[in-house]
């Protein structure tokens, strides 16, 4: 009984520690929104597009499964009737199978497989397709919800500006259009307010929509934007990147090889064929059933289906290493545009913040402690403001264009950066 009680105690003992685990490991998981990783995880589970690219990948493993095999035998009957009533009549039936010769059958099943490397190709494309919008809207939804906080920045200096001014008209060193001009900036603001907050919902639909869940799910509050390589890349390892793992080209890769054998394959095309084929006579005098055999050779005969054949293939052979020297060519164009592209958003936000916005920050506070004192005018302070708020929007905008040119180039590399 002793022992009975200890065993309960200490299964009860470690049912509370598996509870008091399971319920920390709840609180410190990070909620959906919070960061990207936690997005392009659900997507990638989530996504019906890629869950429709995984069954046309499936489609063609099972198409490859069966390239290989024999085509169906055939049963025959045919009846021999002789007007001699020395020679008795009979049925002979037939059963007859086809063999491809010289490798056909393996060429068949090389150029399926090589189908089956060209989907996967494209499923992971459209992974890193769908990892690229993701990043993107992510991007736009932390922004969106900085642009906020700045719009509220603004709204408070509004809110000052316009304490400065009545206070300025009440002790009689200032006139009532200052007062209105404050108010017109704080209205302003508030509007620029009820815009972004629109803004913003429309990003976490967007968000929601990308990764499969319905438009209007909650969402978390974006918590830190993607990490920007310190180091900046240059554009040989990118292009050599992308021709080991882009996903594009090594679908089109695998469509050339499929063309290339199945080129092949139509030029063995000339080469004949066997077809076996045996079974039981059955004679109508009722003597004992005999045997009937028979072998046969298919002949290619120039008729143009073997030729048009062949042209058909070495068409579709040319246009596609066509194909795969335009995606190479365009894949490493679009790597030159979006790296340089990114250098220029890293610079514009590197002077901004370095030379532009303490300038503009600075100006500010002048123009408002020397309006607040009486020195003066409100017109001044609002230009001053509108800068201000120009250069902090400037500042948003070339980190946003930063993450979609990374996220464009980790997408043509085929993985992160």
């Amino acid at each position: 009984m002793a022992a009975h009680w200890v065993l309960l105690g200490a299964g009860a003992a470690l049912a509370l520690g598996l509870t008091a685990y399971a319920s920390a490991h709840a609180q410190t998981a990070v909620p959906l929104g919070a960061t990207v990783d936690g997005l392009l995880t659900a997507g990638r589970s989530l996504s019906p597009a890629l869950r429709a690219a995984a069954l046309d990948t499936e489609a063609a493993s099972a198409r490859a499964g069966g390239a290989d095999t024999l085509d169906d035998p055939t049963i025959t009957d045919s009846y021999t009737y002789y007007k001699d009533p020395n020679v008795f009549s009979g049925h002979t039936v037939m059963l007859t199978q086809a063999f491809p010769l010289w490798g056909k059958r393996s060429l068949r099943r090389e150029a399926a497989l090589a189908d089956v490397n060209a989907s996967r190709g494209r499923e992971r494309a459209a992974q890193d397709e769908l990892d690229e919008k993701i990043k993107v809207a992510y991007a736009q939804y932390d922004l969106t919800a900085r642009d906020l906080a700045v719009n509220r920045e603004i709204a408070g200096l509004a809110r000052r500006m316009r304490s400065a001014a009545s206070a300025r008209y009440a002790q009689g060193g200032g006139d009532q259009i200052a007062v209105i001009q404050a108010l017109g900036e704080e209205t302003t603001a508030k509007l620029e307010d009820v815009r972004l907050g629109g803004a913003y919902e429309a990003a976490r639909a967007r968000l929601n929509v990308l990764v499969g869940r319905p438009a209007n799910a909650p969402l978390s509050q974006a918590i830190r934007a993607r990490p920007i390589p310190a180091a900046e890349p240059a554009l040989e390892m990118l292009v050599e990147r992308a021709r080991a793992a882009n996903p594009t080209l090594a679908a089109s890769t695998a469509t050339m090889e499929a063309a290339r054998t199945r080129s092949t394959l139509a030029d063995k095309a000339w080469y004949s064929d066997v077809t076996i084929g045996g079974g039981p006579l059955f004679q109508t005098n009722n003597r004992p059933v005999g045997f009937a055999a028979t072998i046969g050779l298919n002949i290619p005969v120039p008729w143009g289906r073997e030729a048009a054949g062949q042209d058909e293939a070495a068409a579709q052979l040319g246009a596609s290493q066509q194909r795969y020297e335009a995606t190479r060519l365009e894949i490493e164009g679009a790597l030159a545009e979006s790296l340089a592209r990114l250098r220029a958003a890293r610079a514009t936000e590197a002077l901004l913040r370095r030379e532009a916005m303490p300038q503009a920050r600075a100006a500010f506070q002048t123009v408002l402690i020397n309006y607040s004192q009486g020195r003066g005018d409100l017109t001044g302070a609002i230009t001053v403001e509108r800068q201000t708020h120009d250069v902090e929007l400037r500042v948003l905008q070339a980190q946003l264009d930063e993450q979609v040119e990374l996220a464009a180039i980790e997408r043509l590399i085929g993985g992160d950066l």
